[in-house]
């Protein structure tokens, strides 16, 4: 597998378990119902997170090619991120709820905070290139 694809599962991975705490199971009826507006919200909340993720990714390879010392080191922390997260992932089901939540926070926090560094050095270095073109 390659490292991009790598990083995509888990940063896929790591948006499924940072979905936050799942409710309750309820008891499957043999009657199909529509998906609660819950469901849908959760749903949606999942599918923008895996997105915020795709475009950071986005943004790092981006980076290559404009700053290659600063692309390698956000790119062994974003590696290291989703491998921890990828971990998380196997064992989360595994500890307790207030454990799941906190760690959720940790890792969502830690991926926001990774992904905002990321975009902020792009629009520092493309503005830095307008700049010297002028």
């Amino acid at each position: 597998m390659t490292r991009t694809a790598h990083c995509l599962t888990a940063a896929l991975l790591l948006t499924l378990t940072l979905s936050g705490c799942q409710t309750a199971k309820r008891p499957v009826s043999t009657l199909s119902k529509p998906p609660s507006a819950e469901d849908i919200a959760e749903q949606d909340k999942r599918q923008r997170e895996a997105e915020r993720i795709q475009q950071c990714q986005r943004e790092l390879d981006a980076m290559r090619g404009m700053d290659n010392e600063k692309y390698q080191k956000f790119k062994r922390e974003f590696d290291t991120l989703m491998g921890g997260a990828a971990q998380y992932a196997g064992v989360r089901q595994r500890v307790n709820t207030g454990t799941q939540e906190t760690v959720d926070a940790l890792y969502r926090y830690r991926t926001s905070r990774l992904c905002a560094d990321i975009s902020s050095a792009m629009m520092t270095g493309l503005a830095e290139r307008g700049e010297r073109a002028q």
